[in-house]
């Protein structure tokens, strides 16, 4: 079967600005190359990535939206990538027999169609824009099977009314090194952007005297510098932007890894990636990152932007078993499983016309 995969449109893939969403779609090149298909990612210029096909076109980068007012306008730029891209897909001549959108945007649900081969998208965020929200909504009354979700906590900001399939992302475990160990320090993960609510680790090791090592993409520079003015006896390092396996390395020697999304994480990569090495996770109970933290055994949650509730959990830290943290990962979260699920929602996909296949809960 020839599959396309629509990637992200707010940045190239492999710059780390498209967060856990690349590592979805390279994974998935991957796992269904490892099935037989033939598969080919379609991305904006300048990606770059290690996969059989990858096919990259012009447009304009579409903008995020995090952080916007929930019922803003989304605009349609005729030399946007999302464009370019779905122009080429609904030439016969360019189609596969299915595409997978793992892009956040309206328009491929609008037009899905209109397009000459079944489209499912991967929802890799949660509520954020009524128009999206209402393409969505559009779908999962009609053809629920060419909609899946990253959690449970991510599909319900919807509001949808019947069963959603979760296809959560999976890892290679043997790149990831199990480590009993740690180091004295804390972890934070993810982009130096606001929404990803690094002032609050600033916060917490003030509070805490607690060491915090920050690694990510520095989106924004203007933000860690105003951070750092903010709390300048805070013990928070910056240690750049890592990549597999000095990444994995890295996260295994966190005596827990710190997350404070301040806004609903569809899901979290970096977590199940802390959990692999062993890592425990203190975060907000916010969005998907409850799917696989469990209070006491993973790591623990405090309520959203509790700040105390954080810190105390620093301090409970020591009652988790690292062990169980790896564990939580092996028997749910792997390649094995990511593939399996993407299989199924294959078979989904292309048994239409009719689509009746249930949904999976």
């Amino acid at each position: 079967m020839r599959v396309d995969l629509l990637s992200t449109a707010v940045a190239p893939l492999g710059s780390g600005l498209g967060g856990g969403v690349e590592h979805m779609v390279i994974q998935a090149t991957r796992q269904l190359s490892a099935q037989g298909h033939a598969v080919r990612i379609i991305a904006p210029l300048e990606s770059a990535a290690d996969v059989p096909e990858l096919l990259t076109l012009p447009g304009r980068l579409a903008p995020t939206m995090i952080g916007h007012d929930h019922d803003r306008p989304l605009p349609i730029e005729a030399d946007a990538f999302l464009v370019v891209a779905l122009r080429r897909l609904m030439d016969q001549s360019q189609a596969g027999d299915v595409i997978l959108n793992f892009s956040y945007d309206w328009l491929p649900l609008f037009l899905s169609d209109h397009l000459p081969c079944p489209l499912g998208t991967l929802v890799s965020m949660g509520s954020l824009n009524r128009s999206l929200d209402l393409e969505i909504r559009r779908i999962a009354a009609c053809q629920p099977h060419r909609l899946a979700f990253l959690s449970a906590p991510q599909a319900a900001s919807f509001d949808l009314a019947g069963p959603t399939r979760l296809i959560p992302p999976g890892l290679d475990l043997a790149r990831y090194p199990y480590n009993a160990h740690p180091g004295p320090a804390l972890g934070w993960l993810g982009r130096i952007a606001p929404e990803k609510g690094l002032e609050d680790a600033f916060a917490l090791a003030d509070r805490t005297g607690a060491t915090v090592m920050a690694f990510g993409v520095m989106q924004d520079r203007a933000y860690w510098d105003r951070l750092v003015r903010r709390h300048p006896t805070a013990a928070v390092r910056y240690g750049g932007f890592l990549r597999m396996p000095a990444l994995a390395e890295a996260v295994s020697q966190f005596r827990a890894l710190l997350m404070t999304p301040k806004w609903l994480e569809a899901f979290g990569l970096v977590g199940i990636e802390a959990l692999a090495c062993g890592t425990p996770v203190i975060a907000y109970r916010r969005g998907g990152i409850a799917a696989y933290v469990d209070d006491g055994e993973t790591g623990w949650l405090a309520e959203p932007d509790d700040l105390d509730g954080l810190c105390a959990a620093v301090e409970r830290i020591p009652s988790i078993e690292r062990a169980a943290c790896r564990a939580r990962v092996e028997r749910s979260y792997t390649l094995a499983h990511y593939g399996a699920a993407l299989a199924d929602w294959l078979a989904a996909l292309t048994a239409e016309p009719n689509g009746t296949e249930e949904a999976v809960a």
